[in-house]
């Protein structure tokens, strides 16, 4: 009996390095991710992805970049999960009867910066001229409507609205002389800055709330799949706070995945951001309800909508709640 004990615990003792190893080789889930741009806004995406955040939850995260269609990719499916949706496109595609839904947001602020060519002084000076947005519908559209109607001036009436497919194409319009102005995020708007053209409007100077940086998914997703989607999330809460406090790291990641060389640029635009991410992403209802308030004049179902119909706080209370924020962050 003692015999056959002894060689029950040696087996296994010989099994169990092989069954680390093979837990460890099991293939990663890949989680495809749609994202708008190459920005610093979904900086805390590709910063969780380099620091191995996401493999710690068996998930291989790759992202798409699908421009200012980045909550159609969503709604259709080719995606699990969108990063840098806004208060603007998912209340837009709920109220159009699209299943979506906001679960985080790591900036509430409206941060775009409007840069055009040396002759235009002010915005009013844009009356008659073209101003590149990445697509019609998204942020940079949003943003450039709200700062137009800001300065006395009608969109699509006094100034033209040209959708260029990106924020680094925008700034290529402005170089071909395609637009006169263009909307952009950073880095874009240091290299454009860097390049000779003027910062015209800083948009934050607005003082409206807005999802700039959300987390979405499908409700039916969500519901399906809840767990996965809360490790996603702690998965970039952690990319967050790396983001937030090894700049030398996150520096190294914006050059990687943004094919900029130029530390200035990135460093700049580093500095611009960095203040503005959140520990507790909640996405906010006063944000929501900003964004609703605007929408309105061009989506008038906007008017009388709940802003709590677009969001789904129960994860990050959960991560709150349970503590796993501040155990990322500290005390």
């Amino acid at each position: 009996m003692k015999r056959r004990m002894t060689a029950v615990l040696l087996i296994a003792l010989l099994l169990a390095p092989l069954s680390k190893l093979i837990a460890a080789e099991s293939p990663l889930k890949v989680v495809n991710v749609a994202v708008p741009a190459v920005s610093l806004l979904q900086s805390p995406l590709f910063v969780a992805i380099d620091a191995g955040a996401f493999r710690k939850h068996g998930m291989e995260v790759r992202y798409i970049v699908t421009g200012a269609r980045t909550i159609q990719a969503l709604v259709g499916g080719s995606v699990q999960f969108a990063q840098g949706v806004s208060s603007r496109t998912v209340p837009a595609a709920v109220l159009a009867g699209a299943d979506a839904v906001l679960i985080a947001n790591f900036s509430d602020k409206l941060l775009f910066t409007m840069h055009s060519t040396p002759e235009i002084n002010s915005l009013q000076d844009l009356k008659g001229k073209v101003v590149g947005v990445s697509g019609i519908g998204g942020s940079t559209d949003f943003a450039t409507r709200l700062a137009l109607r800001e300065a006395g001036l009608t969109p699509d009436k006094d100034v033209a609205i040209r959708g260029v497919g990106g924020v680094p194409e925008t700034v290529a319009a402005l170089k071909a002389k395609a637009v006169q102005a263009g909307t952009l995020s950073p880095p874009s708007s240091f290299v454009a800055q860097k390049a000779g053209f003027k910062l015209l409007f800083d948009m934050s100077s607005l003082g409206v709330d807005y999802v700039s940086s959300g987390l979405g998914v499908k409700k039916s997703y969500l519901a399906a799949n809840r767990l996965e989607a809360k490790q996603f999330l702690m998965a970039m809460i952690e990319g967050a706070k790396i983001l937030t406090t090894n700049e030398e790291f996150a520096l190294r990641v914006l050059a990687k995945h943004t094919r900029i060389s130029d530390r200035e640029v990135l460093k700049n635009s580093y500095s611009y951001l960095r203040p503005y991410f959140l520990k507790v992403p909640y996405p906010s209802p006063r944000a929501i309800k900003d964004t609703l308030d605007v929408l309105a004049k061009d989506l008038p179902k906007a008017k009388d909508a709940d802003p709590k119909d677009f969001i789904d706080n129960s994860l990050v209370r959960e991560l709150e709640s349970n503590r796993y924020i501040e155990s990322v962050y500290g005390k």
